[in-house]
């Protein structure tokens, strides 16, 4: 297989498959409705569908013909089976000792994350941006929108190449200042801003 460009095959493949995962999901948890009354499904499956088509037009863009680059994976299967592993046994534990299982999954995701700076260089930026959208969504809860975002945003970027605080801080400011405008405000969402305790 002739790959011209490995980073776009695999932003591909995410893209098809987190799209695929959604729309797919979302149709069958939700009613779907029409253009005119929105169901619940609507807008997550046209979402997900965008990205499936977004995910193959990069993935075609990849196999065009060109230099020949070598595919390499920056993990293996043993990788993946600790992985699995660690939310297995994490899993265990919380209905072990009987904590809610979110902080398990954050507290496993934070392990992984750990592993994989440490002992997996070249996946850390795969590996932090998805740690980042756990993370987001298990601490939107009980830490609220600022917070979390803050763990998304800082998390996410310290997963790149360069990481500076300045310019990940204006970020944040400028995401935190758009969301509570849009979702909170304009929209009326019911997101916590802050955490449990302070609200």
């Amino acid at each position: 297989m002739k790959i011209k460009s490995p980073k776009d095959f695999w932003s591909g493949l995410m893209f098809i498959a987190s799209g695929g995962f959604f729309a797919v999901w979302a149709v069958f948890h939700y009613q779907m409705g029409t253009a005119v009354r929105m169901g619940p499904a609507y807008f997550p499956t046209l979402l997900g569908g965008l990205l499936t088509v977004l995910g193959v037009i990069i993935l075609v863009g990849s196999l065009a013909t060109g230099d020949e680059e070598k595919l390499r994976l920056p993990f293996n299967i043993v990788d993946i089976a600790i992985v699995v592993a660690i939310y297995i046994v994490a899993g265990y534990l919380a209905k072990w000792i009987g904590i809610s299982s979110d902080w398990v999954i954050i507290a496993a995701t934070l392990v992984i994350c750990a592993l994989a700076v440490l002992y997996r260089p070249g996946a850390r930026g795969l590996v932090l941006v998805s740690a980042a959208c756990v993370f987001y969504g298990y601490l939107m809860k009980p830490l609220g929108l600022v917070l979390a975002t803050a763990a998304l945003v800082f998390v996410s970027a310290f997963g790149g190449h360069e990481f500076k605080w300045k310019e990940v801080a204006i970020l944040y400011v400028v995401l935190i200042v758009f969301s509570v405008l849009v979702f909170v405000k304009g929209l009326t969402l019911p997101f916590p801003m802050w955490p449990e305790f302070m609200s």
